[in-house]
């Protein structure tokens, strides 16, 4: 009886999972540090001024030296790149004395480039005036139909008047360099309009894709003679001797219409009255005449 009532003790021993490892640990550090550096920023964003955050943006941004205005390079007694932008302290410690003087410069930097500025925009203005001109003489009488031969355009270089020949109705002779009545006629008007100004001239002339070659003589040379022609018109008709300063003979190396070389309107003569920058008078004349790669 009595081992019957023995209490009878079951241990229950809990089971356990196995270890997870610590990997968890390094990626709940790597976010930590994360927020923690963007918190960071939040805060010196908030605390930094915004002239403060003008300041470093400048520093941050006037490291180069194609930025700095002309004349004020290191060489030329100028500040330094790393002085392109204020640092705190200095810009607390300037008096109001500096403060003018930096101002007085700013202006006077503006007026200088304000003066150089204003004999591009009035030379400008001169050769529009010349190409209006020489547009309304073209469409004048008689030589109205002389119009759709030429193209005035102004360029980087200067007044770009172009005469070109159409279906049926060329400038030269096939092969010839001797200018026909009819260009003969538009270039008497180009040397009324350009004798009224002093810039120096460029002519060039262009031939179109089809090859040509007769003996040693080839679209090289029959372009330049041809260019050549045209400045002892261009004389003849009242230009002064020695506006012409560069002869050119491009055979068809630049068309006007790339995509169909042998267009007619590639034949053409370019006169170009150049700006006053670019202005190479008192040089006599050069005949320009490239050689070509092959003799295709």
């Amino acid at each position: 009886m009595t081992g019957k009532n023995r209490p009878i003790i079951v241990k229950r021993v809990a089971a356990h999972d196995d270890e997870h490892g610590g990997q968890w640990k390094v990626a709940y550090a790597d976010f930590v540090t994360a927020m923690m550096a963007f918190f960071l920023i939040m805060w010196l964003l908030s605390s930094v001024s915004s002239n403060d955050r003008e300041v470093i943006a400048k520093y941050f941004t006037s490291t180069s030296l194609f930025e700095m205005p002309a004349g004020n390079g290191v060489l030329n007694g100028g500040r330094s790149v790393m002085e392109g932008a204020d640092s705190r302290s200095t810009r607390g410690a300037s008096s109001p004395k500096d403060a003018k003087s930096k101002d007085n410069q700013s202006r006077e930097g503006h007026s200088s480039q304000a003066s150089a500025a204003s004999p591009n925009r009035a030379e400008t203005q001169r050769l529009e005036a010349l190409k209006a001109e020489l547009e309304q003489m073209m469409t004048a009488g008689q030589m109205n139909s002389a119009a759709a031969h030429v193209d005035v355009t102004i360029t980087s270089e200067g007044l770009r008047i172009q005469i070109f020949d159409r279906d049926g109705e060329p400038m030269f002779a096939p092969g010839a360099s001797e200018p026909l009545p009819r260009l003969k006629a538009i270039l008497a008007v180009i040397a009324e309009v350009l004798a009224t100004v002093q810039n120096s001239i460029v002519l060039s002339g262009h031939t179109d894709g089809q090859f040509f070659q007769r003996n040693n003589y080839s679209n090289w040379e029959l372009s330049a003679d041809r260019a050549n022609a045209v400045r002892r018109a261009l004389e003849s008709d009242g230009l002064a001797p020695g506006r012409v300063v560069q002869i050119e003979g491009r055979a068809a190396s630049d068309p006007l219409l790339p995509q169909t070389p042998l267009d007619p309107r590639n034949r053409r003569i370019a006169v170009t009255l150049l700006r006053s920058d670019l202005d190479r008078s008192g040089h006599p004349p050069t005949v320009a005449s490239p050689q070509p790669a092959s003799p295709y």
